[in-house]
C-alpha cells in the first residue's frame, strides 16, 4: 500500500473547505464546490451499486460538466477512469474498450452515433448517454444523480490503486494504455502546486480537452479553491469571448490553437485584461506565433513539457526565462526539471550526454507511470533501471536549459549526418511570412533521406521555396530541406497536433510519383 491519501479524499477536503465558493462554470451556469461534491457523492455511490470494484469506465464526450463529475466520482469511487478522445471513431473507441475490458462507456449527444456503433460489438457494456435516458446494460444518467437515503459505502481507495488509464495516440500501431495510480497523480498536483503559479482567485479557462491535458489541470486549481470555467465549444471564437466572458486569469492550450488565437482578426477588440498567466506545450511552437503573443499578452507565458507516460509536470520555461541573455525568446526551449523530477539526457547506451551533446531526454519522478496496461515487453523498452525513457531528443545548455531536437523516431539520417526535424522546424518559422511548419524524412537514394518541409503562410504572404532556402541556409547548411512544399493550412490529429505521419505519408507519395512517374 502506498502512503497518502487518494484523490477523492482530497477533493472531498477541499470541497469542504471551499463550500460556498464557485467551482465550475458553463455555459451560464455555475456550481458552488459543495453543489459538485454532491453530484459526486451521488454519482460515486450509484456507480458502487451498479460496478464492480477497480471497474474500468470510458468517458467519450467533449467538454462538458459531466466530465469532471465522472472524474471526481470514479476517483472517489476507486474505479479506473479511461478518457477517450471525443474525435475517435467507433472503430478507435471500440479498441481502446475491448483492451481494458471496459465495464462502462458514459457518452453524449456529440459521439452518441459512434457509441451506439461499439455497442453493437460490446453487448456486455453499459452504455449511458448523459443527455437523454438511453441506457444499455444499466441504469440512466438521471437515474444516477437521484437522491439516495441511508448511509454512504464506498470503496476503500488506497493511493497505490490505479486512478486511471490513458491511453496514447497510436500514431505508430495499436494504442499502449498508461496505467497512472492515485499516488502518480497526487505527485504530479503536488509539481504544479509547488511550482506553478496557482491562486485561489484565479478562474481558469479550460481550452483544450477535458479528457486529456486540460483535465489533468482541474484539480491543481480545484485544490487551491479557484473556479473552473469550461469553455463551450472550442473554436476560438467561443475561446476568446469567454475568456472576456468570464474574466478568465489562466488557461492553456497547444501551440496550434494559440497560433489560431494570436492570428484571430478580433484578438484586439476584446477586454482580455484579466490574463495572467497563459501555458502552452505538447509540441513546438512556431517562432512567429511565440513573438506574436509575447507582444499582445507580454511576458506571462509558460512553456510545460510532459507526456502522458510522466503526465503533464516534467520540465516547464517560467515567463522570466523565456528570454536569453540576447534578449531574444527562447525557441524550442522547455526549461528546467520541476522540483521533485530528475531528468537526464543519455546516448542509446545509457550514459548521460554532455552539455550541447543530443541525447535522449529519461525521467525519474513519483508521478511517471508503473506500466502500459497488460502490455509488459513494452513497458520494458521504456522503463529502465528506475528510468522512464520519453523518446524525445534534447540538448542541454551550461545553464541547464533543455531545448528539445525532436522525436528519436522522427530524426532522419542524410548524407551520413543526423537531421533534427524540431530545429529546421524553429528557423522556418522564424521567418515573418510563415504561419507553421512542419520536416519529415523521405528516403533518398543519393542522400539516403531528406528533409521535406510542409510550410502554411501568412494570409496574403508572398512566399516560395527560393525564399525559404535562402533564409535557411546560412544557418542550417546541410540540413535546409530539399523540398518545400506550400499548404494552406498543416493537417492536424484528433489532438490539434500537426499530423506528422499524414506529412510523411504524402510526402512518400510525391516523392514515388515523381521517382516512377
Amino acid at each position: 500500500m502506498m502512503a497518502g491519501p487518494p484523490l477523492g479524499a482530497l477533493a472531498a477536503l477541499a470541497a469542504r473547505k471551499f463550500a460556498a465558493r464557485t467551482c465550475l462554470a458553463y455555459a451560464g451556469r455555475r456550481w458552488t464546490f459543495a453543489e459538485v461534491d454532491a453530484i459526486v457523492d451521488s454519482l460515486a455511490v450509484a456507480l458502487t451499486v451498479h460496478l464492480s470494484p477497480g471497474a474500468r469506465v470510458g468517458m467519450f464526450m467533449p467538454n462538458r460538466p459531466e466530465i469532471v463529475f465522472l472524474q471526481l466520482a470514479l476517483e472517489r469511487a476507486g474505479m479506473v477512469r479511461v478518457p477517450i478522445n471525443s474525435r475517435f471513431t467507433a472503430h478507435e473507441v471500440g479498441v481502446i474498450l475491448e483492451d481494458c475490458a471496459a465495464e462502462a462507456l458514459f457518452f453524449d449527444q456529440v459521439t452518441a452515433d459512434r457509441a451506439a456503433e461499439v455497442s453493437d460489438r460490446l453487448a456486455d457494456v453499459w452504455f449511458c448517454h448523459v443527455d437523454s435516458d438511453d441506457a444499455v446494460n444499466g441504469p440512466h444518467w438521471s437515474h444516477l444523480l437521484s437522491k439516495r437515503e441511508g448511509p454512504r459505502v464506498l470503496a476503500d481507495v488506497d493511493a497505490g490503486h490505479v486512478c486511471s488509464i490513458n491511453y496514447t495516440s497510436g500514431t505508430s500501431g495499436k494504442p499502449k494504455g498508461v496505467v497512472l495510480t492515485h499516488h502518480n497523480w497526487a505527485a504530479m498536483y503536488r509539481n504544479m502546486l509547488v511550482d506553478r503559479d496557482i491562486r485561489r482567485d484565479d478562474v481558469f479557462a479550460h481550452v483544450g480537452p477535458l479528457t486529456h491535458s486540460s483535465g489533468a489541470y482541474f484539480l491543481a486549481w480545484f485544490l487551491r479553491g479557484a473556479c473552473n470555467v469550461i469553455v463551450e465549444g472550442g473554436d476560438v471564437d467561443a475561446i476568446l469571448h469567454t475568456i472576456a466572458a468570464e474574466k478568465a486569469t489562466v488557461f492553456t492550450c497547444v501551440p496550434t490553437v494559440l497560433t489560431r488565437i494570436v492570428n484571430h482578426p478580433d484578438i484586439d477588440t476584446l477586454d482580455l485584461s484579466a490574463l495572467r498567466a497563459i501555458g502552452y506545450g505538447a509540441e513546438p511552437i512556431p517562432f512567429n506565433t511565440l513573438e506574436k503573443a509575447l507582444k499582445r499578452f507580454g511576458p506571462i507565458l509558460t512553456q510545460n513539457y510532459g507526456l502522458t507516460e510522466a503526465m503533464m509536470t516534467v520540465t516547464l520555461l517560467h515567463p522570466r526565462e523565456h528570454f536569453g541573455a540576447d534578449g531574444k525568446p527562447r525557441i524550442g526551449c522547455i526549461g528546467g526539471p520541476y522540483t521533485f523530477v530528475e531528468v537526464a539526457l543519455r546516448a542509446p547506451d545509457g550514459r548521460e550526454v554532455g552539455p550541447g551533446e543530443v541525447g535522449e531526454i529519461t525521467i525519474r519522478s513519483e508521478h511517471m507511470m508503473g506500466n502500459y496496461w497488460n502490455r509488459p515487453e513494452e513497458t520494458a523498452k521504456v522503463l529502465r533501471n528506475g528510468w522512464l525513457w520519453s523518446g524525445d531528443l534534447a540538448t542541454r545548455d551550461a545553464e541547464g536549459f533543455i531545448t528539445l531536437a525532436g522525436r528519436s523516431k522522427e530524426m532522419l539520417i542524410s548524407g551520413g549526418f543526423n537531421i533534427y526535424p524540431q530545429e529546421v522546424e524553429a528557423l522556418l518559422t522564424s521567418h515573418p511570412a510563415v504561419l507553421e511548419a512542419a520536416v519529415v524524412g523521405v528516403p533518398d537514394e543519393k542522400w539516403g533521406e531528406i528533409a521535406v518541409a510542409y510550410v502554411s503562410t501568412v494570409a496574403g504572404a508572398a512566399l516560395d521555396a527560393g525564399k525559404l532556402q535562402a533564409h535557411c541556409k546560412p544557418i542550417l547548411g546541410f540540413r535546409t530541406p530539399k523540398i518545400f512544399n506550400f499548404v494552406d493550412h498543416l493537417p492536424k490529429n484528433a489532438n490539434s497536433k500537426i499530423d506528422k505521419p499524414a506529412l510523411k505519408a504524402a510526402a512518400m507519395r510525391e516523392r514515388e510519383k515523381a521517382t516512377h512517374g
